[in-house]
């Protein structure tokens, strides 16, 4: 092949593996919109994330073993027209039923499509172009996962949600399209015998118990008997898979392969960065959105930099990889995104945005030194082994994401959880200290207990409820019953008091008058005089007395307002604070994962 069909077929397989890996995080960002559309609820809804995750973690190392066996571009255009076919289904889906089973069969594609990607690179230019190649791939792999919520962004909210899966098909033709025509069959030619039925089976057992429990732990509870069967069967199966794989000629992995330190441990840090990556695509981006209330164009476009970042930052990473070893490349991968994450614990409301733009940057910087993992994992495997690696590589990488929302939202949850309780608890003592009418504090603890309750477990976003308390707090305001004079010191008491006291001596003049009006007959124009004086005051009074109503009216608005502020601020503070643990919490396994980078590479490349 001449160097620019070489080129072409590289495009095609680069498409193919962007595609694979964007779609397992730009759906998180609809998930709302696929409630509202196919009237379900938040854990319904959530399952067209799951399966799709599910499918590509369980299936990858198999479909890459098929690869190997039978032939890698047979497998990948059987994986994109799969891919493609079942993601114009999705499109198209007339139910929330029908939209899952579509979804797993994109998995599937996906899970086919996502580690033949390197093996066919390597294919078309050579061994001794892997660590470009690999550099390549890892980057669009990161670039891919860490701007699904952002390509969600932009498609929601200048399209529907059907092209989230829509958009995939005229570009996984086009991919197809140049696999087919400019890309090489390529195989593991040191593979000998059946393939190894039982051993994919019992694989497939052992990943989708431990993967589907990590998923859906949080959702049934993690000592209910489904999750707790499920990972029992995942840690059978595994031990099973491992005693099989140990006896048969041809295995699906190939376990001595990880006796190449430098393969296991890149494995270990992808699938560390897996699991950090649920930070920016998840949880920070559900901050943007549930406590500062962000639209999802506006979210996306503050997790934008994080993409950039590492699109900038791999090509450099891969160069000092080259030039002094993936050691410091990836220890200094892992510390920044450990860094970034600590600087992520302090963001609050009143964060500028180009602060966390900064931090955002700072964090793609992290994943972009950090995928140079990618590259030193397969880098000193034999050619023929490229294709195993890549999909134990990235399958580690997938595990390592499940994990990090098992773990980080569990985490984020109970957090939340406290801080829901937190702001509860504060509101309502904020209340009660407040100089408020009994309508209007009843209105607003009940409210506050809503809003807040500690027994919902959910992801809520705030801001629909927070209108309707509102609107019921003012409606309650507006009730004239029951309302406490102002608070001391302030301007409406001091305007109270000199209209109260304006009050008590026009009643004590009309009290006078009516008595003299009683007493004074012998004139009786003087007496009509007196009369008229006093229906006057008793006009006057009338007055006074709406005055000194409004007057409260207006203290309470204020004091209303004030309460609100303090509420406000109560709740920021606590939610800022649940996310600011979680992210404590990641930086810190990251921490301890750093470490294993001083294993990522056996030997320094020699510089010519």
């Amino acid at each position: 092949m001449i160097k620019s069909t070489k080129r072409l077929g590289f495009i095609g397989l680069t498409i193919a593996m962007f595609m694979g890996t964007l779609d397992s995080t730009i759906v998180n960002i609809a998930l709302p919109k696929l409630m509202t559309t196919f009237n379900t609820n938040l854990a319904g809804v959530s399952w067209v994330a799951t399966t799709y995750t599910l499918a590509l973690a369980v299936f990858m190392i198999t479909a890459t073993k098929l690869g190997d066996k039978f032939g890698r571009k047979k497998l990948m255009i059987i994986g994109l027209l799969l891919f493609a076919g079942s993601s114009a289904a999705c499109m198209f889906a007339p139910s929330l039923m029908y939209l899952l089973v579509f979804r797993s069969f994109q998995g599937l594609g996906g899970a086919i499509i996502t580690p033949l990607v390197l093996p066919m690179g390597v294919e078309l230019f050579g061994k001794q172009h892997m660590s470009k190649i690999a550099a390549i791939v890892g980057a669009i792999t990161a670039l891919a996962a860490a701007g699904g919520p952002a390509a969600g962004g932009f498609i929601l909210e200048y399209m529907s949600w059907h092209w989230i899966f829509g958009l995939n098909v005229p570009i996984g033709l086009i991919s197809l399209l140049l696999v087919l025509l400019f890309t090489k069959e390529s195989f593991d030619e040191t593979l000998v015998g059946h393939f190894d039925i039982s051993g994919m089976l019992f694989l497939t057992i052992s990943l989708t118990g431990i993967t589907f429990g990590l998923l859906e732990g949080r959702e049934y509870g993690w000592t209910s008997t489904l999750i707790l069967s499920s990972f029992l069967a995942g840690i059978i199966g595994l031990i099973t898979f491992i005693l099989i794989e140990l006896k048969v000629s041809s295995p699906i992995v190939e376990l001595n392969l990880f006796r190449e330190k430098t393969f296991t441990s890149s494995c270990i840090i992808y699938f560390a960065t897996g699991f950090a990556l649920v930070a920016p695509a998840v949880i920070f981006n559900y901050y943007l959105q549930n406590v500062l209330n962000y639209d999802a164009l506006h979210a996306a476009l503050m997790i934008i930099p994080v993409s950039l970042a590492i699109a900038v930052t791999m090509p450099l990473a891969t160069r000092l990889s080259d030039r002094i070893s993936a050691i410091p490349v990836n220890l200094i991968g892992m510390l920044l995104i450990a860094g970034s994450l600590l600087l992520f614990s302090f963001i609050t409301t009143t964060t500028p945005k180009r602060v966390m733009i900064v931090f955002s940057i700072i964090i793609g910087s992290g994943f972009g030194f950090s995928t140079v993992s990618f590259v030193s994992s397969v880098r000193h495997l034999p050619k023929s082994k490229t294709g195993i690696g890549s999909g134990i590589t990235n399958a580690s990488r997938q595990i390592g994401t499940c994990l990090g929302i098992a773990v980080l939202v569990t985490v984020l949850n109970t957090n939340i959880s406290t801080a829901k309780s937190h702001i509860q608890n504060h509101s309502v003592a904020i209340i009660n200290r407040k100089n408020l009418s009994p309508n209007v504090k009843n209105t607003a603890e009940s409210g506050i207990r809503q809003i807040f309750s500690s027994n919902d477990q959910k992801n809520v976003n705030y801001t629909s409820r927070q209108k309707q308390f509102t609107k019921q707090l003012k409606h309650a305001a507006l009730n004239k019953n029951n309302l406490p004079r102002p608070k001391k010191g302030t301007d409406y008491r001091k305007l109270y008091d000199a209209t109260f006291k304006i009050s008590e001596g026009n009643q004590k003049i009309n009290d006078s008058l009516q008595k003299l009006a009683g007493t004074t007959t012998t004139n009786k124009v003087l007496n009509n005089s007196i009369i008229a004086l006093s229906d006057g005051t008793l006009t006057l009074l009338n007055g006074q007395k709406n005055i000194l109503e409004a007057i409260k009216l207006l203290a309470q608005r204020d004091e209303l307002k004030s309460t609100l502020s303090e509420i406000k601020k109560e709740k920021n503070t606590s939610l800022s604070h649940a996310f600011s643990k979680t992210y404590v919490i990641c930086a810190f396994l990251l921490l301890l994962c750093s470490p294993i980078a001083l294993l990522s590479d056996k030997r320094q490349k020699k510089t010519h």
